[in-house]
């Protein structure tokens, strides 16, 4: 029932719309037939090119141009424009139709054809209303398909995320409970959250800032069990953070970049620096972990899969919007980040939720 009540309205729309072209078209050429000096004239000789009309426009819409032009045969499209625009001409020849206002209808002088000007110009109009509605549909279908792509490429990119994360963290709680260790329940607790986050939390376009913060203390809360006095941590967040919102996983990545293929690489002290700050729209995002001598170039090369994810989804999300750098050192390894966040959606900025550091 719904959809029948659907296709009739929309039936009703074109027939609308078609009703509508004609009386603008009777109405644009009866103002040029004389309309001051006797208009009632003007409006008949103007609807009687309407049967001459009929055929060029619909013939135009439905045959030549969809069949023919938009499939670039442009020969028959041609020969089949010629022979509707012969028989309008021999309609105006026979029917005695006149440009011009007067008492006796004249026909159509073949010496100039001035008469077949309206068929001409008509035929113009139609082509290029069919034409703006074929290139209107095409970059709506293009926009629509270029969407679905991206939405495709970022829940790709997702997938190779978590399994990714998961497998360090598991690492993590094997670790120990191969020593049986009274932080292994600890362990659960916030793989439990993460997880949570991941399955129930994650599965929308943007997050409060304050969320992905929030992910990044737990991860580090994990890593800090793992890695015990051995590391030295230092977070500092500054600014309003609470008034904004980013993708989800989008700083996760470098973190663990910086756990895995840095202080893991170390066997001595190793040390990591989280700064991130709000000046208006505009994070400023600062990592930097300690490394190997020499092993720069080698964090760079095995994190890839977190770092090339990471700058993948900041060119689909962000793109123009953010400034990226990652560089190696001597002995550090330094992330910089600036990206431009969107204030948080109306669903988020009613809720209460302030930053715990």
């Amino acid at each position: 029932m719904a959809t029948r009540q659907l296709n009739w309205s929309s039936l009703f729309r074109t027939i609308l719309l078609h009703i509508l072209f004609w009386i603008f078209i009777v109405t644009y050429f009866a103002w040029g037939f004389g309309f001051n000096e006797n208009p009632m004239r003007s409006f008949i000789n103007a609807s009687l090119f309407l049967p001459g009309f009929f055929l060029i426009v619909y013939s135009l819409l439905y045959v030549l141009i969809p069949r023919y032009l938009l499939k670039k045969r442009f020969l028959p499209f041609f020969i089949g424009l010629f022979i509707v625009w012969a028989i309008c001409a021999l309609y105006t020849s026979r029917a005695e139709l006149a440009l011009v206002d007067s008492q006796v209808f004249r026909g159509m002088t073949l010496s100039t054809g001035k008469n077949v000007l309206p068929f001409l110009h008509v035929s113009g109009i139609a082509v290029s209303i069919k034409l703006l509605l074929y290139w209107y549909q095409q970059r709506e279908q293009t926009l629509e398909a270029e969407k679905q792509r991206t939405a495709a490429e970022l829940q790709l990119l997702k997938a190779q995320l978590h399994p990714h994360f998961l497998f360090n963290t598991l690492n993590n709680l094997y670790s120990h409970t191969l020593e049986y260790s009274p932080e292994s329940p600890k362990i659960v607790m916030k793989l439990s959250e993460l997880l949570r986050f991941m399955i129930y939390e994650s599965n929308t376009p943007k997050i409060p800032l304050e969320k992905e913060i929030s992910l990044i203390q737990n991860y580090i809360t994990l890593e800090k069990l793992r890695y015990g006095d051995r590391l030295d941590m230092s977070v500092m967040i500054s600014g309003d953070v609470g008034k904004y919102q980013i993708a989800p996983f989008m700083l996760l990545p470098f973190m663990e970049n910086a756990f895995k293929h840095g202080t893991s690489k170390q066997l001595d002290q190793c040390w990591i620096s989280l700064n991130l700050t709000m000046d208006g729209p505009v994070m400023y995002f600062k990592l930097v972990n300690s490394i190997e001598l020499g092993d720069a170039e080698q964090q760079t090369k095995t994190g890839g899969l977190g770092l090339a994810n990471a700058k993948k989804r900041l060119e689909l999300l962000y793109k123009d919007k953010y400034v990226f750098e990652p560089k190696r050192l001597e002995d550090v390894f330094v992330v910089d980040l600036r990206v431009t966040l969107e204030k948080l959606e109306d669903q988020y900025a009613e809720m209460e939720m302030p930053y715990r550091g």
